[in-house]
């Protein structure tokens, strides 16, 4: 309802707040994720107590 326009969303759910924290910092998805961001532009939010 506010900001710029989504094309669509992901949402992943993890056991806890710091596994979602290490599931991004993994260097294997570092790697992967330069080359995703050279096709678009990406926001990652991670949010606490979501269900």
């Amino acid at each position: 309802m506010e900001g710029p326009k989504v094309d669509g969303a992901v949402i992943l759910q993890f056991p806890s707040m710091t596994t979602a924290r290490e599931a991004y910092d993994d260097p294997v998805y570092q790697a992967a994720v330069k080359h995703r961001l050279k096709g678009a532009d990406y926001r990652v939010f991670i949010v606490d107590g979501v269900k």
